[in-house]
């Protein structure tokens, strides 16, 4: 057994006792770690120590590899996160990562990611009403390819043509990218012309896209394509909530 102090990211909490918590982190140096947290909600309630959900601190744990909960001895709050709370928008953009994160994300050192949900919390926390799931949309399909699945956006998913930069094509869903028009229109795929498909390039590639055209339509893709290619055909009721919520 060994001491680890590692920055932390709180993503879920479930009381074990009056006292206790057990808790699930993503942390920089060992990835998803789930952890016991004894007295914590005692302390809590004194007011010492609290751990609110997506904040972030620097968490010590008494840490063993081969056991499933590490034990928690100290956790540091450093950034609350507060204003997720402010609208169900918000907190249900937070939950969208939190959730793919923790069905995806393995238990090593992943330093780019935890960077990158680091900022795209912060992002989600302050950013404009008018420009939130813009911001979201970014963030959110970064985190996805750092966890390997990003779409194909460049060649057709079909015949490998590469596509012109004015042409017309279409997003199948199942194959997770674009089909050119020569090879048809995929069943049930999203019609993506050049403008639509240019700003789906910069988002991928984890930048807001200026005058992003239907941001809803934007979320509902990215919906589609987290439930067939991440979570086995199961929804996510936090893009349900954010969905029905918008900013």
């Amino acid at each position: 057994m060994s001491l680890v102090t590692t920055r932390a990211i709180l993503f879920r909490a479930h009381a074990y006792s009056e006292t206790s918590q057990v808790l699930r982190f993503y942390t920089e140096d060992l990835g998803l770690v789930g952890v016991m947290a004894r007295g914590s909600r005692r302390q809590a309630s004194k007011g010492r120590g609290a751990v609110d959900t997506f904040g972030e601190g620097v968490a010590v744990l008494s840490y063993r590899p081969t056991r499933e909960l590490q034990s928690l001895r100290e956790f540091s709050p450093t950034v609350s996160r507060l204003g997720l709370g402010g609208s169900l928008a918000r907190l249900s953009a937070a939950s969208v990562l939190a959730e793919v994160v923790l069905k995806h994300a393995g238990q090593e050192r992943h330093p780019e990611l935890f960077a990158r949900l680091s900022e795209a919390l912060d992002d989600i926390a302050s950013e404009a009403d008018a420009t939130l799931l813009s911001v979201f949309l970014a963030r959110t399909w970064q985190v996805v390819g750092l966890l390997g699945f990003s779409p194909e956006l460049t060649h057709c998913t079909t015949c490998g043509r590469t596509l012109g930069s004015e042409e017309m094509g279409t997003f199948d869903l199942v194959a997770g990218g674009v089909r050119c028009g020569s090879c048809g229109r995929a069943p049930e795929g999203r019609r993506l012309g050049p403008v639509a498909r240019g700003h789906l390039s910069m988002l991928v590639d984890g930048q807001v896209a200026p005058g992003l055209r239907k941001p809803e339509a934007h979320v509902a893709l990215l919906d589609d394509f987290v439930t067939v290619h991440m979570l086995g055909g199961r929804r996510l009721q936090s893009f349900q909530f954010l969905r029905s919520a918008g900013p």
